[in-house]
C-alpha cells in the first residue's frame, strides 16, 4: 500500500486547527507534517500537547507569513511516497485515507473534483502528488507570498513534467467559511485584486523565461527579482490610477538574469511581455 503523509500549516488560525487536525488525524495516515510558522498562538505547543502523534516543525525566523515556504518545509520532514497539503481551515470527513490507498496511481496528481461544473475556491489548493514529483520540481516556488497564487504555479509544473491531473472526490473535504482577512494579510498589496493580478504577471512572465531558457528552473535571486519589480511596477500602476494598459517588459539576457523595464518599452530578441488591463482582469 501507498504511503501518505498530510502536511498542514497555521498561523495566527489556532481556532481552525482545533476543528480541522482531529480530523486529519481521524484519517490514519502514516504521518501528520504540521508546520507552526511563527504562530503567535504557539499552535506547535497545542499540537504537541493534544496530537503527540503529529510531528511538529516550527519556522521561527519570519515575521511574516509565506505559504510556499510553510508547505516546503512540512514536504521536507515527510518520508511517504505521497503528500497531501492541506489548508488549516479544510474539514475532512471519514474514509478519505481508504479512498486514497486504493486509487493514488503514479503519473497523476490529485485536485477536488468540480461540482455542478465548478471548483470550490476554499478547496482550491488543497491537493494530493507524489513526494518524488513534488521534488523534482522544486515544490511551491517560495518567491510567492502570504497566500494565493503558489498553488496554480505549482500545478503548471507537474504538469509541465508530464503528470495527468486526476481528481478525488469532493465529498471528502469541506471547507470552514471565512472572510479573506484571516488569509490574505500578507504578501506587500493591498487588496485581492491587486495580489491576483500580481500572481498572473509574474506566473506569465516566469512561464515564458522558463521556455525561453529551454525549460530550465530560473534561479531564486532572478524570482525574487522578477516578482519585486512586478510589484513596484503594478503598485505605480494603481496608484496612477490609469486605465490604460499596463506594460511590463522584462528583458531576459542571454546570461539568464532579468532586468525589468517597466512601463518603458525595451526592444529584445527574448523580451517578455505581460499586458492588462483593468477592463480584462486575469483569471482567478
Amino acid at each position: 500500500m501507498s504511503s501518505i503523509a498530510f502536511v498542514t500549516t497555521c498561523k495566527k488560525r489556532l481556532h481552525h486547527i482545533r476543528q480541522t487536525l482531529p480530523l486529519i488525524v481521524a484519517q490514519g495516515p502514516d504521518e501528520i507534517i504540521f508546520v507552526d510558522y511563527g504562530c503567535p498562538e504557539a499552535s506547535g505547543d497545542w499540537v504537541e500537547a493534544n496530537h503527540p502523534g503529529v510531528k511538529v516543525v516550527r519556522v521561527t525566523d519570519d515575521p511574516g507569513f509565506c505559504l510556499a515556504r510553510a508547505r516546503n518545509t512540512g514536504a521536507a520532514q515527510a518520508r511517504s511516497e505521497w503528500l497531501v497539503m492541506i489548508d488549516g481551515d479544510i474539514l475532512t470527513t471519514p474514509g478519505w485515507g481508504d479512498w486514497m490507498r486504493g486509487h493514488l496511481a503514479p503519473g497523476h496528481f490529485y485536485r477536488s473534483e468540480h461540482v455542478d461544473g465548478k471548483r470550490d475556491p476554499e478547496s482550491y489548493g488543497t491537493m494530493i502528488c507524489r513526494s518524488a514529483d513534488f521534488a523534482a520540481i522544486g515544490g511551491y516556488d517560495q518567491v510567492f507570498q502570504g497566500w494565493g497564487g503558489e498553488d496554480d504555479d505549482l500545478y503548471y509544473r507537474l504538469v509541465g513534467r508530464g503528470l495527468t491531473q486526476a481528481h478525488y472526490p469532493a465529498r471528502f473535504v469541506s471547507a470552514i467559511r471565512h472572510g479573506h482577512e484571516e488569509r490574505a494579510g500578507w504578501g506587500g498589496m493591498r487588496n485581492q485584486e491587486e495580489k491576483a493580478l500580481l500572481n498572473h504577471c509574474y506566473m506569465t512572465a516566469k512561464m515564458q523565461a522558463t521556455a525561453a531558457n529551454g525549460g530550465g528552473p530560473l534561479p531564486l535571486d532572478v524570482r525574487r527579482d522578477l516578482m519585486d519589480g512586478t510589484r513596484r511596477a503594478l503598485t505605480q500602476w494603481f496608484d496612477d490610477g490609469a486605465d490604460k494598459p499596463l506594460p511590463i517588459r522584462y528583458v531576459l539576457a542571454r546570461t539568464s538574469q532579468f532586468t525589468l523595464s517597466g512601463r518603458n518599452h525595451i526592444e529584445s530578441e527574448l523580451a517578455i511581455t505581460v499586458n492588462v488591463r483593468r477592463d480584462n482582469p486575469p483569471p482567478p
